[in-house]
């Protein structure tokens, strides 16, 4: 298994996620909108020795990779595929609309490099739902991280529930097998439903990392907290934390307080300012008891 750091940083309000109002989702998306304010937000991360990035593939966010003089320095750990855009996108412009405006961000090179297998599959799932269209397009996404160095790959929460609630154990090794046979990667799972994923994935013969909501809250700790955290202590699964500060409801200190003690290999956290970089990732690296390299 790949190892990972402690602290890691997220990508959700570089997204306009946020769990606390609908004005702070909008603050975001005109903040981060600009890669400016993303590569500052990176460069007070790194700058602090934070270099692990969990991040999905938006355009300001890949530009702002782009942009950040040490991105060569990070390690990336690429969320697909992009759900939430896919399916924004999906709505206003169309399934092929939507493939082919996330086509545009790859450089010529890398088209190349997909060819016509990468167009095969674009003409093979035309007929298929939006879902199946994601997975079938989870090699295309991730071209546009192949210029900088990927620590290990996680499928997006939303497909691996959908895999979950529909019994579809296909879905997951179709993405298993892709990571580690075509790309040489080690592939992840993300979820907001870990009490109940990770039972099956025990009854179904799995064991890989897994990225789970836990906090001192509870919030989006599914079925319930008390599940989910027995199965942190107890199931021997590799857990990386997220949602430690509750959607924006604890403090810093209260989050990282709260996963410091438990077994879990690494916690993400969204940063939504400088200033913010600077506070909670000097209390988490404290709580994680994180020595930078």
């Amino acid at each position: 298994m790949v190892t990972l750091d402690r602290l890691i940083l997220g990508s959700n309000a570089f997204e306009g996620v946020s769990y606390t109002s609908r004005s702070q989702s909008l603050h975001y998306l005109e903040h981060f909108g600009n890669p400016d304010n993303v590569v500052a937000v990176l460069a007070a991360a790194h700058s602090l020795g934070v270099k692990t990035f969990a991040l999905s593939n938006t355009e300001n966010v890949m530009a702002a990779l782009e942009k950040f003089d040490r991105s060569k320095e990070l390690t990336l750990l690429p969320v697909i595929p992009n759900v939430y855009e896919y399916a924004r996108d999906a709505s206003e412009k169309g399934v092929l609309g939507s493939v082919l405006e996330k086509a545009k961000r790859i450089n010529m090179y890398q088209k190349i490099r997909l060819g016509l297998r990468a167009l095969g599959k674009i003409k093979s799932v035309l007929s298929k739902d939006v879902f199946d269209l994601l997975v079938e397009l989870i090699d295309f996404e991730l071209a546009a991280f192949r210029p900088y160095k990927i620590g290990a790959v996680l499928l997006h929460g939303q497909v691996t529930d959908l895999a979950l609630s529909s019994h579809n154990k296909g879905l997951l090794d179709l993405f298993f097998n892709l990571m580690r046979d075509e790309h040489g990667l080690e592939p992840m799972l993300a979820t907001h439903n870990f009490g109940t994923l990770v039972p099956q994935l025990m009854e179904w013969g799995i064991k890989v990392p897994v990225m789970a909501p836990l906090n001192k809250r509870g919030f989006m700790m599914k079925p319930n907290p008390e599940a989910c955290l027995k199965l942190v202590e107890e199931a021997g699964y590799p857990v990386i934390a997220k949602k430690v500060l509750a959607g924006g409801r604890l403090t810093p200190e209260e989050g990282f307080g709260f996963v410091a003690d438990k077994k879990i290999i690494s916690a993400v956290v969204g940063i939504g300012s400088v200033p913010e970089a600077y506070h909670s990732l000097s209390v988490g690296k404290q709580a994680l008891k994180f020595t930078s390299a």
